[in-house]
């Protein structure tokens, strides 16, 4: 038997990261939340050093976008990188400038965390099971994981943890598929947490309109960040066949977080960032230029402009790449791709132990037994705002309007904007982000 001897300096360092706050093992921050079918989940309690206290205002859970982990929202300088050099712009608002962590690190400037945090908000973040890095790693699901297991139960499971050590009620959402699990949560799915656990197969998704209404009381508010649902694509027909669905059916965890620190630790900041915009200027270059009269299906390059690489900057396009790039399980990005064939807004399409072997995704009909999300869209009674970006690849602005604003039911406090020359990826933490939707969501809540 090994024995570990714990120092007398050890236990006071212990009862120090105790009493200010820091989470498990003595980590800044960190939460662990327990999903309905036992797996722990990694989140970040936002406050610029364990210096500053946590604040005590209104809570705001952000969950991230599928292929990115929590570090998204709070862009940050790595301290063993020391090539960032990052300064601010001559016309930064004076909040920035005056900041002394900005300061200290100006790419600072970026974090939506942060800029929450400086409003007096209590910034939650959480990462989905299967991602994250280091200590805010979650724990794996079984590789049969799709996008209902993330907003099904770990978002759930996030929501419930920041109620319970805050004792309020938190405003929820964030980017993508962040945005997806929270208005999917306020619709009151769930899933058999005992099937989901056993890993055979996955349990149809199933809604309760007591259950919505009960989590729509809970909450204070929804906010999205080009929150996802059905995605505009292009060549359908090349993906809508048997062999291009049954490789996206394979149940695996595509497990970035454990590929991209090691190769990227090999590339410099200027090659990672240079790379991203050349790919992404000529995307963007191709899709400016597709003709007007051919149709939609034709438009591969307006379907992959994600990225508008001139409103970011490039140390940010690094720390993307390099720090909040992150594992997903290939499940998720199967059901993207039948919504955006099918035209239907629904679970996966081998939930159900009937349909576990279904290799290609069908068409809807009566009575199929799939739970389909436009249907129950009007359970979601809290107020709501979304930032979306301008260029359509992957989050379409009036498709998703249509689905949210139109499928909810009306609050007076809802509300939505369009960044100008924004993308997907870049209306997280772009160079309009600290002038535009940080303080447009902000403003929001405060209304509340």
């Amino acid at each position: 038997m090994k024995i570990i001897k714990i120092s007398g300096t050890a236990m006071l360092v212990c009862f120090v990261f105790l009493i200010t706050g820091c989470g498990g093992a003595g980590v800044e921050g960190l939460y662990n939340a327990t999903t309905a079918d036992g797996v722990k989940i990694g989140m970040k309690r936002y406050r610029p050093t364990p210096r500053h206290s946590y604040r005590s205002g209104m809570p705001i859970l952000l969950a991230n976008g599928i292929t990115m982990n929590n570090n998204q929202w709070d862009t940050y300088s790595p301290p063993w990188l020391n090539s960032y050099h990052y300064e601010l712009p001559s016309n930064a608002p004076a909040w920035a400038r005056n900041d002394p962590t900005i300061r200290d690190d100006n790419l600072k400037y970026f974090s939506m965390a942060h800029y929450l945090y400086l409003r007096g908000y209590d910034v939650w973040m959480m990462n989905y099971r299967g991602v994250g890095r280091d200590d805010y790693a979650s724990e794996d699901g079984h590789g049969n994981t799709d996008l209902d297991v993330w907003c099904a139960l770990d978002f759930p499971a996030a929501v419930d943890k920041v109620r319970a050590v805050t004792g309020k009620k938190p405003v929820i959402g964030g980017h993508s598929t962040g945005g997806l699990c929270a208005y999917l949560y306020l619709q009151g799915i769930t899933m058999d947490a005992n099937v989901v656990k056993a890993g055979e197969y996955l349990p149809h998704v199933t809604s309760s309109a007591a259950l919505a209404a009960q989590r729509n009381a809970n909450v204070s508010g929804f906010v999205g960040v080009d929150p996802a649902g059905s995605p505009i694509l292009a060549y359908e027909w090349l993906i809508d066949n048997a062999l291009i669905f049954d490789i996206l059916a394979l149940e695996v965890l595509i497990d970035l977080d454990a590929i991209m620190p090691w190769v990227l630790s090999l590339v410099p900041p200027a090659i990672t960032s240079g790379a991203v915009n050349l790919v992404f200027t000529i995307i963007g270059n191709l899709a400016d230029a597709f003709p007007s009269y051919l149709p939609h299906w034709a438009d591969l390059f307006g379907a992959l402009d994600f990225w508008s690489v001139e409103n970011m900057d490039p140390y940010a396009e690094d720390f993307v790449a390099r720090i909040a790039l992150s594992s997903f399980y290939l499940g998720g990005i199967a059901q993207y791709a039948d919504w955006g064939i099918n035209g239907e807004f629904r679970e996966h399409w081998q939930n159900g132990q009937e349909n576990a072997n279904r290799v290609v995704p069908p068409g809807r009909t009566p009575g199929d037994g799939y739970y389909y999300f436009n249907d129950y869209m009007s359970r979601m009674t809290v107020p709501a705002f979304s930032v979306f970006s301008s260029h359509s690849g992957l989050v379409d602005t009036a498709t998703m309007v249509d689905t949210i604003y139109n499928g909810k039911t009306y609050n007076s406090k809802d509300a939505w904007i369009e960044v100008p020359n924004s993308g997907h990826v870049d209306i997280v933490n772009g160079n309009s982000a600290p002038t535009i939707s940080f303080p447009a969501i902000a403003d929001w809540m405060d209304s509340l």
